[in-house]
């Protein structure tokens, strides 16, 4: 299968399905990450403009340790909006990809960014399958699952399904371990040790469905989606 993770900054893949794109990839699948917004306002000190260069060299070197295609659509921190031309942009980017499944934000969260791109994906995903919609790219022949990633601490978010990660858990330490300036950035912002997060919170997901290490999403479930099978490694 394709599979595209859909997130709003450099460092969301990893820390929200790291362990699950790492076994997609095991599985022999195409994995591609695209962020929406270029991290560029994430530091007390570093200026946007080589901050942003910064934080997509770090996705980038993340990926390809799992052979990952990532891409970076430009937006800055917290100017990413829905609307006509943005929606047109993510319509876009998902055809390029021509993806089975994606994996993006809930759409209840705790940042504006994450909030825009959850909406602006699903709309996006049910248009790219509409030929007549921008027909200047290619449309999407079957429509996508779309699984909703876990929100920042999990706060108010019910999984319906968990993936076992145990044996991708180091990997995903490690990729998340890429993006060093935004390990910093929420050290000094959030007071987060993020690797450490991700540790615990891997942990207590893998309690709740009986492994050592897990990662929980939501299926989108509507008309047209609720397809039979399975779609996560």
């Amino acid at each position: 299968m394709r599979i595209l993770v859909f997130g709003a900054h450099p460092d969301d893949a990893e820390i929200c399905c790291g362990g699950t794109m790492a076994k997609y990839r095991k599985g022999g699948h195409e994995v591609a990450i695209i962020h929406a917004c270029n991290g560029n306002k994430g530091d007390y000190i570093t200026p946007p403009d080589q901050l942003a260069q910064i934080r997509c060299g770090e996705a980038a070197r993340a990926g390809s340790l799992i052979g990952a295609r990532v891409s970076c659509l430009g937006y800055g921190d917290a100017e990413v909006f829905y609307n006509e031309e943005t929606l047109g942009v993510f319509v876009d980017a998902i055809r390029r990809e021509q993806p089975d499944v994606i994996f993006t934000h809930n759409p209840e969260d705790y940042h504006l960014d994450h909030i825009a791109v959850s909406k602006l994906v699903v709309d996006g995903t049910f248009l790219s399958t509409v030929p007549s919609y921008r027909p200047q790219s290619q449309a999407v022949s079957t429509m996508p699952q779309i699984y909703f990633m876990e929100t920042y601490s999990g706060i108010g978010f019910q999984p319906t399904e968990y993936v076992d990660i145990t044996q991708e858990m180091e990997l995903k330490l490690e990729m998340m371990g890429c993006h060093s300036s935004q390990i910093k950035w929420m050290m000094e912002h959030d007071k987060v040790d993020i690797l450490d997060f991700l540790k615990v919170s891997g942990k207590y997901r893998g309690y709740q469905c009986g492994t050592v290490y897990g990662e929980c999403f939501r299926r989108y479930l509507t008309a047209l989606r609720a397809v039979p099978g399975n779609f996560l490694p």
